[in-house]
């Protein structure tokens, strides 16, 4: 696995997912925003995860939900 890939999104193990919404700056393409809360943090703070299409964040995106076996 690629190690900056593992540092950026090794930082949700452990969240909670507490609220979603759509963030719609055009009808075209809205953002998909998890709102999520690391255990334990200091003041309960909470960070969003915003899906977008790309690294650049040239749209928004979709998260695929699948079973584990």
């Amino acid at each position: 696995m690629n190690d900056a890939y593992q540092k950026h999104f090794g930082q949700l193990i452990g969240c909670k997912i507490v609220d979603f919404y759509m963030e719609e700056e055009d009808d075209l393409n809205p953002w998909p925003v998890l709102v999520v809360q690391k255990p334990n943090s200091q003041g309960g703070q909470k960070y969003k995860l915003v899906l977008s299409q790309d690294e650049e964040g040239n749209g928004g995106g979709f998260a695929f939900i699948e079973e584990t076996v």
